[in-house]
C-alpha cells in the first residue's frame, strides 16, 4: 500500500522518490510539487561583485529570519 503523497511534506517526498526510482506516480507528484513552489531565482551575469555581495546577504537574512 502506498503512502498518502499529500500529506508527505517535500523532503519526505525526495526521499520517497529516491528510495523508490521505479514509482512514477510518486516521481510526477514531487515534479508538480517543485514547479508550483519554485525555489530558484535567476540573475543577470552582469552583477557586480557588490551586487552579487548583497544578493547574498540579503538571502542569508531571510533564511534567518524564516528559520527563526
Amino acid at each position: 500500500m502506498k503512502p498518502d503523497f499529500n500529506k508527505m511534506s517535500k523532503d519526505e517526498l525526495r526521499q520517497y522518490v529516491i528510495s523508490h526510482q521505479d514509482d512514477k506516480e510518486a516521481f510526477y507528484i514531487y515534479a508538480d510539487r517543485l514547479k508550483s513552489h519554485p525555489s530558484t531565482k535567476v540573475y543577470c551575469n552582469s552583477l557586480s561583485p557588490q551586487e552579487i555581495d548583497q544578493v547574498i546577504t540579503r538571502h542569508l537574512e531571510q533564511q534567518n529570519l524564516t528559520n527563526g
